[in-house]
């Protein structure tokens, strides 16, 4: 027992001297991860924070170490802003034995952003883009002693000033809106672009080591990336699809001879031909050390199955194999054969898109062409799902949002260009889950300068992230930027004093080194050079459209504050709609202060957070446009009815821009509908779907039926008439008859006053108009008023009476005039009782689910299910249904959390309940 207690505590003192010294002596080609025992000071030394892991980032550490509070509490962004201005240093020691390895290579991921590296007294180099990957030759100085690995950060906000300074032309905006409170100069530097602060986010310019670093330890060639590109050919007479392999092998830093064999296998899936599974090479590296090795597989089309999005087919994906042996291995034995052997898998997909300009009648067309099938393109745009990038590769935290965007049945994000490109995890969530990605590259909303050093950099940038990313079958296209055409056109930064010279520099940056660089390692897909832009439809002067926004052309952004959003007829809509959305307010339960601030306290930070120049005037105005609006701000409910409100206001918006857009389909040749946005990064008023965290806005609820790939839309369009649209995703069978009811309902009563059945024949993967029913001129032969009535429709398969009566396959409402027009007779507040039916918790996943029964008295409108703060330890609540006309006496909500530990019991209790009644009625 004693010697076994000895050993043991022998094999402790082992561990913790191997991760004290990180001495490596693996005979393995390898990568070993430099992760633990570092610490992160200030220059001065007032601030030293031991024991840090990396990856990690200085607010981050900070925060660990309780220097400073959460950056996303009250006011900690203003209050923790000398973080950003301050220089620091991360320090750890490093050991190692070069052994018989040709090369120890010391590589850093991602570095944000600047700073000079040391190894001991050796200044290894500098970084300055945060985007790119440095490596650097330490084979000399793993020789078993013990060294300070050190990387001396500069502060990238003074980095930034100082840039400013040597630029002989502004490069504009110079400072984000004072509403920001925000850094200046971010478009002058390689860094996050939101990182200085956003109109839906807080500064947090950091500093950091936010991706792993690591020592490369190989005798002969690193595969560092693969790339493909995937086509349908003929062979003959058989069909197969062809694979175009690039094999980007590493042999050090200079240049240097390389001979060895590639083998090539796509697991489980015979090739074309037998002599395509290996490949010799023999050929020289480049000055950096690099090699692109070329080599063409062949796959029987009968032998694979395709990849297909969200609700269009399944996502098979395979996995390709690339081993790659040096020559000598071939010879005489070798002492350690495996540091002359590299291998590296990816997955990918067999499947063709297509981003479809072909002539219209009107223009040219903008849709995405998937195996042969046209897709419209339904989903949200993407932003990090931190504002402090260490924290955006929380892989559990990327998976819940993922999975809210595939479940909400949209098909596609679009990864906007002020953010990062993401991590592999995100591409593989994004393969498994069918979500095809617009993706821009990081330049956004701003002009960028076109120096030398800095064209440099950007192309390296690019280079490694396209490099890295391009294999994934979701990929669909790149942007080369988000909206920077259409800032330089429409004169956003008073650009127009000098023109010329920004338009210059527009096309040096995006067509001379932005453009050729993507191609050049992704010739599989289009690449437009904006969004928005009229992408084929280029205007000849100097690639700046004229109307960069001309729906007859390629994608638009669309917003509008200041008229009724809840009004179908301001919408047209274009070819592709990328952007669009409308703010609302977080819940009320998710302010951490809420419990401890007053209405005035919460009104200030709210405030304070509302990074919209229009402040929280657009929210209000579309609320008065609609619905009461409280107007006591000193009541201790104001604020929990405003955000109700705010939420229902902007899933109304969305919900009747985003069913307009589907039901133009035909009309307009619409083809997409990405509204702005999913995510946040913080607790604030936003255009979000999804609150930082994971809790649902009411839009996000909403649009599992908005998005359905079966849907029935209905809306009163700019001639006052009843519009009804049957619309179909799916792709089997090729025709459905469906019946549409449509119901008049007085708001008081659960019976219908009148209703009508129509029959109409839905083709795959179209709309259909269903025939019109006057509906208003219908209430005026029954005398009825359009204010105390709404329409709820139904659309059931077949034509047979049980149809109408069995399970609707979709279905939604009209709104016949505006809420607050309801009249008094027609006002009635419920009674609303909650009973809880079951409520298991699965320990395995720590997940809770709660059956609830909503019972009303007299029909309830958009009744809200709110958690009550006492359950604050439950996390990523999300109800069933939420916001919805209740108009039948009893309906079930499930409920379900993540609740760690299965700690909490769910009752009646801790549900609250509000409606649009309470409002009406008072």
């Amino acid at each position: 027992m004693l010697d076994a207690l000895k050993f043991f505590l022998f094999v402790i003192l082992l561990l913790v001297t191997i991760m004290l010294n990180q001495h490596v002596t693996s005979k393995r080609s390898a990568e070993i991860d430099l992760e633990l025992l570092w610490q992160i000071q200030d220059t001065k030394g007032v601030y030293i924070i031991p024991n840090q892991t990396v990856p990690s980032g200085v607010y981050t550490a900070l925060e660990h170490s309780m220097v400073i509070g959460s950056l996303l509490e009250e006011y900690n962004d203003v209050n923790t802003s000398w973080v950003g201005e301050m220089d620091w240093i991360y320090r750890t020691n490093l050991s190692c034995l070069k052994e018989e390895y040709d090369y120890v290579l010391l590589t850093f991921h991602g570095v944000d952003t600047f700073a000079d590296v040391y190894l001991g007294e050796r200044h290894l180099g500098s970084t300055e883009n945060m985007f790119v990957r440095y490596r650097y030759d330490v084979k000399d100085l793993c020789d078993g002693d013990t060294r300070e690995l050190r990387l001396q950060f500069r502060s990238s906000v003074v980095e930034a000033r100082e840039r400013a300074t040597h630029q002989a032309l502004p490069i504009v905006p110079t400072c984000p809106p004072d509403v920001y409170h925000g850094q200046c100069h971010v478009n002058l530097i390689r860094k996050m672009q939101a990182s200085f602060a956003w109109d839906w986010g807080l500064a947090a310019p950091s500093m950091g080591i936010w991706k792993p670093v690591r020592l490369e330890y190989y005798s002969s060639a690193l595969i560092r990336d693969l790339t493909v590109a995937i086509n349908e050919t003929d062979v003959g007479t058989e069909e197969r699809w062809t694979v175009d392999v690039g094999v980007y092998l590493e042999a050090g830093l200079s240049s240097v001879p390389i001979n060895g064999l590639l083998t090539f296998k796509i697991i489980g899936v015979p090739l074309g031909d037998e002599s395509e599974q290996t490949l010799a090479v023999a050929n020289r590296t480049d000055a950096n050390g690099e090699l692109l090795v070329k080599h063409r597989l062949t796959v029987r089309k009968d032998a694979v199955e395709r990849w297909w999005p969200n609700g269009f087919g399944k996502q098979t994906l395979y996995s390709l194999y690339v081993r790659w042996e040096d020559v000598s291995l071939n010879g005489v034995k070798l002492k350690n054969p495996d540091t002359k052997i590299s291998e590296k898998v990816i997955r990918i997909g067999f499947r063709t898109v297509q981003l479809v300009q072909e002539p219209a009648t009107d223009g040219l067309m903008f849709y995405f062409r998937v195996n042969g099938v046209p897709i419209f393109a339904k989903g949200s745009n993407w932003i990090p799902s931190s504002v402090l990038p260490e924290r955006s590769y929380d892989v559990n935290y990327v998976k819940f949002l993922l999975y809210a965007a595939r479940d909400a049945h949209m098909n596609m994000l679009r990864v906007w260009g002020g953010g990062l490109y993401e991590s592999d995890h995100f591409y593989r969530m994004a393969d498994e889950l069918g979500l095809l990605i617009w993706h821009d590259l990081m330049f956004a909303c701003s002009m960028y300068p076109t120096d030398a050093d800095f064209l440099r950099t950007v192309k390296e940038e690019v280079r490694q992230n396209v490099r890295r990313i391009q294999h994934h079958p979701s990929v669909a296209v790149w942007a080369t930027n988000n909206e920077n055409e259409v800032a330089l056109r429409q004169n956003w930064y008073k650009t127009d004093t000098n023109i010329s010279n920004y338009t210059a520099q527009y096309v040096q940056l995006y067509v001379d080194t932005v453009l050729p660089t993507v191609m050049a390692n992704d010739p599989w897909r289009l690449v437009l050079l904006s969004s928005p832009s009229n992408g084929e439809h280029r205007a000849e002067d100097d690639y700046i459209a004229e109307n960069p926004q001309d729906p007859h052309y390629g994608d638009v952004h669309y917003y509008n504050y200041f008229l009724d959003g809840w009004n179908a007829a301001q919408y047209r809509g274009g070819r592709f709609v990328s952007e669009y959305g409308f703010q609302s307010f977080p819940a009320f339960t998710s302010w951490p202060e809420a419990r401890s601030y007053g209405p005035a306290e919460l009104t200030q930070l709210i405030n304070h957070r509302q990074h919209s120049p229009l402040g929280n005037e657009p929210i209000l105005a579309m609320i008065r446009y609609n619905l009461p609006l409280p107007n006591d701000a000193s009541a201790n409910d104001y604020w929990p009815e405003l955000i109700y409100l705010s939420q229902l206001s902007q899933a109304m918006i969305v919900k009747t821009e985003t069913e307009v857009y589907r039901a133009h389909r035909l009309q307009h040749g619409t083809m997409g509908a990405l509204y702005w946005q999913l995510n946040d990064v913080w607790i604030a008023p936003s255009w979000s779907s999804i609150e930082y965290g994971g809790t649902f806005k009411l839009l996000h609820v909403w649009l599992r039926n908005i998005f359905a790939p079966e849907h029935l839309i209905a809306f009163i369009n700019e001639r006052r008439q009843l519009e009804v649209v049957a619309v179909r995703d799916t792709l089997e069978p090729a025709e459905q008859l469906w019946d549409v009811e449509i119901r008049i309902h007085r708001y008081g009563s659960f019976r219908p006053v009148d209703r009508h059945i129509e029959t109409v024949r839905v083709s795959a993967n179209s709309v259909k108009l269903v025939p019109q029913w006057d509906v208003y001129g219908r209430l005026a032969q029954l005398g009825l008023h359009p204010a105390n009535h709404l329409l709820l429709l139904y659309a059931y398969r077949n034509g047979s009476e049980q149809s109408v009566r069995s399970q609707p396959i979709a279905e939604n409402f009209v709104l016949l005039d505006k809420l607050k027009n309801i009249r008094t007779d027609q006002r009635v507040k419920p009674k609303i009782a909650i009973n809880v039916l079951s409520a298991v918790c699965n320990r395995q996943n720590n997940l809770t689910s709660v059956s609830l029964e909503v019972s009303v008295s007299v029909p309830a409108l958009f009744v809200y299910l709110q958690l009550t703060p006492e359950n604050s330890t439950l996390k990523q609540c999300q109800f069933s249904h939420n916001g919805f006309l209740q108009f039948q006496p009893i309906r079930t909500v499930k409920l379900t959390c993540v609740d760690p530990g299965c700690r909490n019991t769910i009752q009646a209790r801790d549900i609250t309940v509000r409606t649009v009644n309470d409002l009406l009625v008072r």
